[in-house]
């Protein structure tokens, strides 16, 4: 089998605003989204979303003619070039898709040829910002409604006023439920992580997330340090399994994040190679990110816990572009379709009239 094309697919629709905390730009209402597609001489595809830019013309010179079943030798030749070249951060979209193109070959799901350490998993209520306590309340509640189990909260970067939204939600859920906070690199003064991560402390958080610069690994470290609580960290460096060993062994990570659309993380080669490096540490390698790569990598490897679901589900899902990644059962657990690769159903009639760009 060989390569003989690359096509990425642009749509837009329209959905509901959201945003992150203070200073980070609000979305607009339209949605957008990418599918990447790698063809072949046997009429076997592979597909996966496709967050950011990148040459194609220099995907497709490193792309075509290979044989996709040689997954670790493209992954290297990508890797080693990400450098110096024009490749951007296709690394993670171009392995998952290979990886999707060999379980349609082989008729097995992604996750079954990963490793198949589970055939479904917890997932937890990754909430979007909210403008205030009583909506974050009443989105707990449609959580707790549809089953989840655990609830991370996304806010808004206030000291004072997060810590008083995380007590609230630890009253309002009770004990029972699982809760993460993800600061997203907001407390950059030391004194307020560590205040911060004590609030987090006495109301039994399970982790803390990205509180300081992710480059900071020194800071992290001190903070690491001074808490009981575990710290989150390195979802938004790069170096994938370089740059968690790193983390690691400078005592700033207790639970590192990753994830396969996460394209600086290298796809599914890259999550399992950094997933490897903390089974070795007895360390959780948490999936980061509510796509269908990310639940099929989070049923795949031993240390993670759970799925991340960003609420409300449909947020980055396209109308037109259907997978399992957005539904969650009655007792909070996410599965894979039983059906070969990642199990993305296109509709080429949505998809043709919300294209707003063809790249081949």
């Amino acid at each position: 089998m060989k390569i003989t094309g690359v096509k990425v697919h642009h749509a837009e629709w329209e959905r509901g605003p959201y945003h992150w905390r203070d200073e980070i730009m609000p979305s607009g209402s339209t949605g957008r989204a990418s599918l990447l597609r790698i063809l072949t001489d046997e009429g076997i595809e592979g597909m996966s979303p496709y967050r950011r830019a990148a040459n194609l013309e220099e995907v497709k010179w490193q792309l075509i003619g290979e044989d996709p079943l040689d997954r670790e030798r493209i992954w290297h030749k990508f890797w080693r070039n990400l450098r110096t070249s024009n490749l951007g951060f296709a690394v993670g979209p171009v392995d998952c898709a290979l990886w999707d193109l060999l379980g349609k070959a082989s008729n097995l799901p992604v996750y079954k040829l990963l490793g198949g350490m589970r055939h479904r998993i917890p997932a937890y209520a990754s909430t979007v910002t909210l403008d205030s306590l009583d909506e974050f309340m009443a989105l707990a509640d449609e959580c707790l409604e549809k089953g989840y189990k655990a609830i991370k909260l996304h806010a808004w970067g206030r000291l004072k006023e997060d810590a008083e939204l995380c007590r609230a939600l630890r009253r309002r859920v009770g004990d029972d439920i699982e809760l993460m906070y993800d600061a997203s690199s907001m407390f950059n003064i030391f004194e307020d992580a560590v205040w911060f991560g004590r609030q987090l402390e006495e109301q039994g958080f399970l982790w803390y997330e990205e509180p300081m610069d992710h480059f900071n690994i020194t800071a992290l470290a001190r903070l690491a340090n001074q808490l009981d609580i575990p710290l989150a960290v390195a979802e938004a460096t790069h170096g994938g399994p370089w740059d968690a060993l790193a983390q690691i062994k400078a005592g700033a990570a207790d639970i590192i994040l990753t994830g396969p659309l996460d394209d600086f993380k290298g796809g599914f080669t890259g999550v399992l190679k950094t997933a490897h490096i903390c089974e070795g540490y007895g360390m959780m390698c948490a999936i980061h990110g509510g796509s269908i790569a990310c639940l099929h990598a989070a049923c795949a490897i031993y240390n993670t816990k759970y799925f991340e679901r960003l609420v409300p589900e449909t947020y980055y899902s396209p109308p037109g572009i259907q997978d399992a990644s957005t539904e969650i059962d009655r007792e909070g657990y996410a599965q894979p379709w039983d059906e070969p690769g990642l199990g993305i159903h296109v509709d080429w009639d949505w998809v043709n009239k919300h294209t707003v760009g063809v790249e081949e």
